[in-house]
């Protein structure tokens, strides 16, 4: 592991219940549904945070490489493979009208390179 991809939002108003039911419907399918290079690693309601925005579920994906993005994208971008199909499902429990979300990549400080030292 080199990464780990947070994706975060609001859900729309109303739909948490909702959302954790599918949730607790799909999570397991959605897991295996990940393309090869990344892992499904869960999703988090923040239940406290510093963050002033930054949105209230979180999704955490490992990743091999900086090219796992790519193989992400293509997958969720193609409606006739489950991942797009699981991922277009959860994304419509989210508020895409909110200024709450927030993306961040992480890489391990074992792996980082290290400047100006």
């Amino acid at each position: 592991m080199s990464f780990i991809a947070q994706f975060a939002g609001d859900l729309k108003e109303g739909k948490a219940r909702e959302f954790q039911e599918w949730l607790n419907a799909n999570e397991k399918e959605f897991a295996n549904s990940f393309p090869p290079g990344s892992k499904y690693l869960g999703t988090y309601f923040a239940i406290y945070s510093s963050e002033k925005e930054g949105g209230n579920v979180h999704t955490f994906v490992e990743m091999e490489s900086y090219a796992t993005q790519d193989a992400l994208a293509a997958e969720g971008g193609n409606p006739d493979s489950l991942y797009g199909k699981l991922q277009n499902e959860a994304i419509g429990f989210f508020d895409q009208q909110s200024s709450n979300w927030t993306n961040a990549l992480y890489k391990s400080v074992t792996a980082a390179t290290v400047y100006g030292e």
